[in-house]
């Protein structure tokens, strides 16, 4: 685990961000890097991704239908302040590069290679398999640990 600096440009896959909005294991660790970053990171699909994961928690009645209305107004606020990565062919590249070494599914191979063109301080997922491939593609990793309850 790197410890979170103040300052740091972080990017935070789907499985990281969703947390922010959900009250599981490994929230106050996704707020913590919220208030550590001086800059949020996203991939250009990162949103698309958000929306599926509430709106599949809706369908399930894990997530009311206002609960889902105040929660995509919150998180579309905040995704508007974040940079947004590109999907380009250098994006591509290196998600492709990333698939090559490791066994990943295209849209997390596309959050690494959204990262390493950030050139971000700091890669955030709740993902063990994609932190482990982020970590050996060179980037420093956060793994939230999601099924260990955070302490205070």
């Amino acid at each position: 685990m790197v410890t979170v600096a103040d300052g740091m440009r972080a990017l935070l896959d789907t499985s990281a961000l969703t947390k922010r909005y959900t009250d599981e294991a490994g929230r106050d660790q996704v707020l913590a890097i919220f208030q550590a970053s001086r800059n949020l990171v996203i991939a250009a699909h990162c949103k698309a991704e958000m929306a599926s994961a509430l709106l599949q928690r809706r369908r399930e009645g894990s997530l009311s239908a206002s609960d889902f209305d105040r929660t995509w107004h919150q998180a579309q606020q905040d995704v508007a302040d974040m940079e947004s990565v590109p999907l380009d062919a250098h994006v591509e590249r290196l998600a492709f590069a990333a698939m090559e070494r490791h066994p990943l599914r295209a849209s997390e191979a596309l959050h690494i290679g959204s990262a390493l063109v950030a050139r971000v301080d700091l890669f955030v997922t709740a993902d063990a398999r994609q932190a482990q491939a982020a970590h050996t593609m060179g980037l420093p990793t956060e793994w939230v640990r999601g099924d260990q309850k955070e302490t205070t």
